[in-house]
């Protein structure tokens, strides 16, 4: 396939993405993809392949059992509880975090104000902490993968597809505020 085959393609799938995202939900609908898709995506994206890879190959870091557990449910846990403050805060721009259903304002508030992707680092940090309290580098191996793929997905179509939606406003924001990791201005 030529490159510039690729581009057009590329370009044309943005353009249909867009019209499709333009589409209404009812409250109701909304609701049911807000509820259902943390299901679906920690339980099937993240911990299933990870779970999987945990029970095909024993690769233990070697902590305290009671300290891994500790810390590794503590780290989960923070994970969770920033996944759900990207949610609430998508719901209150009238979307989903369901890339079919998203947002109708551009989200830049709460932990959007210092990474682009708060809900893909706190995927990341669930899965790191799932690792941890099972004390296994494999469980870690295994979540990530979905997770690492949808950065992918992220840079080449949903970037591009913020841009055409809101034009300036996200170059401007784009600009301003890293990818996934935070800047730590100690």
């Amino acid at each position: 396939m030529r490159p510039q085959t690729v581009v057009f393609s590329m370009n044309r799938y943005i353009q249909q993405h867009i019209r499709f995202q333009k589409r209404r939900f009812t409250k109701l609908g909304r609701g049911i993809q807000i509820a259902s898709f943390p299901v679906l995506f920690i339980g099937f994206f993240l911990f299933a392949p990870a779970w999987w890879a945990h029970q095909q190959i024993s690769m233990p870091m070697g902590l305290d059992e009671a300290t891994g557990r500790c810390l590794g449910v503590t780290i989960t846990a923070l994970g969770g509880a920033l996944y759900l403050w990207t949610i609430a805060l998508f719901a209150k721009a009238q979307g989903t975090q369901v890339p079919i259903a998203p947002t109708q304002r551009l989200v830049t508030s709460g932990p959007y104000a210092v990474s682009r992707n708060p809900m893909l680092t706190s995927a990341i940090t669930m899965v790191c902490g799932g690792g941890v309290a099972l004390d296994s580098w494999s469980f870690m191996a295994g979540g990530l993968v979905i997770p690492t793929a949808y950065l992918v997905y992220i840079r080449v179509v949903e970037e591009r597809e913020l841009e055409a939606r809101f034009g300036e406003e996200y170059f401007s924001y784009k600009r301003s505020t890293p990818f996934i990791m935070p800047r730590l201005g100690f």
